[in-house]
């Protein structure tokens, strides 16, 4: 009996030591208590949606594909190739419209649609930002001489800016920094900049790298949701998308785990998320998959 007993304390302990080096116990535990928070009426309330396309390979895309922006203007989603300089334009459904080349950059992260023809790229090493017009015939886009920002934070190589996102209301741009150590910034005067008053340009951490509320491991895209002014954060590590509120608290959760929100297999390696004018969350994930989740209004259309 007791050899049994022994055996079993040993099997829990590992079954423990799995959830815990994995994340499923962080993930867990979050989603549980997130569950339980009261949500202001405004909220999107992540653990309502399911992914009606999931694991979809976007053809004509082999490797790479990161960051993700929707421009309403032209009902279509738009994202970045982080090994070959490339802007790609994506329909709803996750259909390759357009490659457009980039000349003048390396490791592009992050996208950011600005309006019209306007963008900000993302550069992850260098933590450049660049603001760029993509006319609509464009095939190629040379970025040398445009508008640029670099910002010398923390030094850490491979985990840099990892996403943007514009608050049009506010004229400001939400950047992301990966980790050691996750950043979420906010940078004013840089897009929309005066040259007769370059002093309007600022930076401001919206939370402080340290604080409990990333409890993240690592954030590697940000979306601005310019009817509440609430945040989305994905983080690719921790497999899940968190709501947060203008008051800086976590809302609610969307689990990137099989099981999850419909989901058969995990999302490997999340890397862009997008919401369109319908409510509709779009992310991709390196090398080239496309998921969609829609409310429960939208389910089973």
């Amino acid at each position: 009996m007791k050899k049994i007993l022994l055996v079993v304390a040993v099997l829990i302990l590992a079954v423990l030591a799995w959830l815990f080096m994995s994340g499923v116990a962080s993930h867990l535990w979050h989603g549980w208590r997130l569950s339980r928070v009261e949500l202001p009426p405004q909220a999107l309330d992540l653990s309502r949606y399911r992914a009606d396309i999931q694991r979809k390979q976007v053809q004509g895309i082999e490797d790479d594909l990161s960051a993700l922006t929707w421009n309403a203007e032209t009902g279509t989603l738009w994202s970045v190739l982080n090994g070959r300089p490339v802007i790609v334009e994506l329909s709803d459904e996750g259909e390759l419209l357009r490659e457009i080349r980039v000349e003048g950059v390396h490791d592009l992260e992050g996208l950011s649609h600005i309006a019209g023809k306007r963008f900000v790229l993302a550069e992850e090493r260098s933590q450049r930002l660049l603001v760029v017009d993509v006319p609509d015939d464009a095939e190629v886009v040379d970025v040398s001489q445009v508008p640029a920002l670099m910002i010398a934070l923390d030094q850490s190589g491979n985990k840099g800016f990892e996403g943007t996102s514009w608050d049009a209301e506010g004229r400001r741009l939400l950047v992301v920094k990966e980790r050691d150590p996750m950043r979420v910034m906010a940078i004013s005067g840089f897009v929309d900049r005066n040259e007769e008053d370059p002093l309007r340009l600022s930076i401001e951490e919206l939370k402080a790298s340290d604080s409990p509320k990333l409890f993240m491991r690592d954030l590697s895209s940000v979306s601005f949701l310019p009817d509440t002014g609430h945040l989305l954060l994905l983080s690719d590590e921790s497999k899940m998308l968190v709501e947060y509120g203008v008051d800086g608290k976590a809302l609610s959760m969307l689990g990137l785990r099989m099981g999850s929100a419909g989901l058969r297999r995990s999302i490997p390696q999340a890397e862009g998320v997008a919401l369109d004018d319908q409510g509709r969350i779009f992310i991709v994930s390196e090398p080239n998959l496309f998921y969609r989740f829609v409310p429960p209004a939208d389910q089973g259309r």
